[in-house]
């Protein structure tokens, strides 16, 4: 089998939301400057920030030979063998029962895996996504 490899989607929400929150934090920087106890402060918290908003660009997954790749970010990653998949279901919310998650659509899919265990992710074509995970994994 051939590696997959598909690309997060970005929706206009994600910038809705990402483009003002990064605007005003860089506004509250500057204007911290001033302050430099505030700026201390400022700084550090607008890494986090930039960390969170920005790491979705940076993400991305993976159909490998036997298992799902799925990178958050920079330092993120998580592997899902096939074999220990036991459910997928695509769902159109807000918001993401998964904290570590490559999510940054309305639509997602989720990827249920183990006993319990769960993952979140949103690429640009979930139906095709689906279709080759499906396939995959009753192999």
């Amino acid at each position: 089998m051939e590696v997959k490899k598909y690309k997060p989607k970005l929706d206009k929400l994600f910038w809705w939301i990402t483009v003002p929150t990064v605007v005003f934090m860089v506004a509250y920087t500057v204007l911290s400057a001033f302050t430099p106890l505030m700026l201390i402060i400022a700084i550090p918290i607008d890494l986090f920030v930039f960390y969170f908003l920005i790491s979705p660009l940076f993400g991305y997954v993976e159909l490998r030979e036997d298992s799902v790749f799925i990178k958050f970010g920079f330092f993120m990653k998580k592997s899902i063998p096939y074999s220990k998949i036991r459910g997928i279901s695509k769902e159109r919310k807000f918001y993401s029962d998964s904290m570590l998650s490559l999510k940054n659509s309305l639509e997602h899919i989720n990827v249920k895996y183990n006993l319990y265990d769960f993952t979140t992710v949103s690429v640009e074509d979930n139906d095709g996504f689906c279709a080759e995970l499906m396939r995959r994994c009753t192999k």
